[in-house]
């Protein structure tokens, strides 16, 4: 049987973790947190995990080793799963286009309007997070000019829409789930 290995997309707080973490326990799929090989990298370094700083860690990393070293590890932990993979937060164009190649995978775009992204993320309480919706979208919009989320997200073969409700969103991720196991 051939891994249908699955990538998860999408702007901050849209849903992507539920998604993972739903098809992880229903389809039988291994979770590779991309943001977590950042977030572990940082408490190595003993580096605080704000936005900005996680930021500056991947893209010192990525010049460094020259080529992006997360998609990298991501990837060789794929290779070792002896199960299908969702690779969870894909950021980057060449994220999303090596997780095509190397791990056929099929790209899913999880969206949702910006302020039930805002909402969502002002309950997770995360440190210096905007205070206010103004300050959550210039936070994006510099996020977008960073990775280039517009490119990566154009790379999608499915898009879900997550702002009516989890039970519409999940019925949402079996229909693409169905599609991909055909």
């Amino acid at each position: 049987m051939t891994k249908k290995n699955i990538g998860v997309m999408g702007p901050v707080g849209s849903g992507k973790g539920i998604a993972s973490k739903y098809v992880a326990k229903k389809y039988n799929y291994n979770i590779i947190n991309l943001g977590n090989i950042v977030r572990i990298l940082a408490r190595k370094h003993h580096i605080t995990p704000t936005r900005k700083n996680l930021e500056k860690l991947q893209a010192k990393y990525s010049h460094i080793y020259h080529h992006d070293f997360v998609i990298e590890h991501a990837l060789e932990k794929a290779h070792k799963s002896n199960k299908q993979v969702i690779l969870d937060g894909i950021r980057k164009p060449v994220q999303a286009k090596l997780a095509k190649q190397k791990l056929r995978a099929r790209l899913i775009l999880v969206d949702s309007k910006p302020e039930i992204r805002f909402e969502r993320m002002k309950k997770r309480r995360r440190h210096n997070f905007p205070k206010t919706i103004a300050e959550f979208k210039k936070e994006e919009a510099n996020e977008n000019r960073v990775f280039n989320l517009k490119k990566t997200f154009s790379m999608a073969d499915y898009r879900i829409d997550n702002s009516d409700g989890e039970k519409k969103f999940l019925s949402q991720v079996d229909k693409i789930m169905k599609k991909i196991n055909g």
